[in-house]
């Protein structure tokens, strides 16, 4: 029994650390059409790339890529060696038959390394969604020399300037969605945080082309992504990728501190 609430402990504690993920493309194949989703919801094809060779996106090229944030991914201890590069003509399609339930609170993260010109006019991150009004939209651009996030909730879009955006270097972007409020942070630092359209973001499966994508319907988006993440909840930034892993005797010692919750509760 004790052995049993200790697993338990460290199941709950673990939980709380990693949430619950949602979908994952890691982007580790190094080859071939396909990325990969971990969870296996949203395997993305890749579209409009010429190169689909290992390391095709290495200096500068377009496709598989070595050039990564880590060696290994902070948050999981994961080993990283590969990426996805996008020249502004290919992007990664999610669209399949499988729903996508973001519900009302949700965390979509990656790692990016956008070009100097990847958002002169604006280019898109990710996008779900097959209409203005169910889009889910992120993405960036520049105006008169200053670059910009823009958000899309539904039918209602959101810009905000920042000098926080990185060209030509990784960083790590999240999108942090709670209600009806949303929250970005660059780098593990709240960057902005404003109201938003509330309600479910519920995408049911349509394999149509381009109605779920990274990087853009027509590829829009020039740089590189990595680690695609999407949980389902609103996660705080000590439980993002690019935060430290917790050492084990952390999560040893929360899981004996809730058996021993559990134990003085019986006696």
């Amino acid at each position: 029994m004790k052995r049993i609430l200790i697993v338990l402990a460290v199941m709950i504690s673990a939980r709380h650390v990693f949430g619950n993920t949602t979908s994952h493309l890691r982007f580790e194949e190094n080859g071939g059409s396909v990325a990969h989703d971990e969870t296996g919801l949203l395997d993305g094809d890749l579209i409009g790339f010429y190169s689909t060779e290992p390391g095709g996106g290495d200096d500068p090229g377009e496709g598989w890529s070595t050039d990564t944030p880590n060696a290994v991914v902070p948050q999981t201890g994961e080993s990283n060696s590969s990426s996805i590069r996008m020249s502004g003509s290919g992007y990664i399609d999610l669209s399949n038959y499988n729903d996508l339930l973001l519900g009302y609170s949700f965390t979509i993260e990656m790692f990016m390394k956008p070009d100097d010109m990847a958002a002169l006019y604006g280019a898109s991150i990710f996008g779900f969604g097959s209409d203005s009004s169910d889009k889910l939209f992120f993405g960036i651009g520049v105006d008169a020399g200053q670059s910009y996030f823009r958000i899309q909730f539904m039918d209602t879009q959101y810009y905000f300037y920042t000098e926080d955006m990185l060209f030509n270097e990784w960083q790590h972007v999240a999108l942090v969605v709670e209600a009806d409020e949303y929250s970005v942070y660059v780098d593990g630092q709240l960057l902005n945080n404003d109201n938003s359209v509330g309600g479910s973001y519920e995408f049911y499966g349509d394999p149509t082309l381009g109605t779920r994508t990274i990087g853009g319907e027509s590829g829009t988006f020039r740089g590189w992504i990595d680690e695609f993440r999407i949980s389902d909840e609103a996660l705080s930034p000590s439980q993002f990728l690019n935060a430290a892993i917790p050492e084990p005797g952390t999560l040893g010692l929360l899981g004996l501190g809730l058996l021993g919750l559990t134990v003085r509760k019986r006696k």
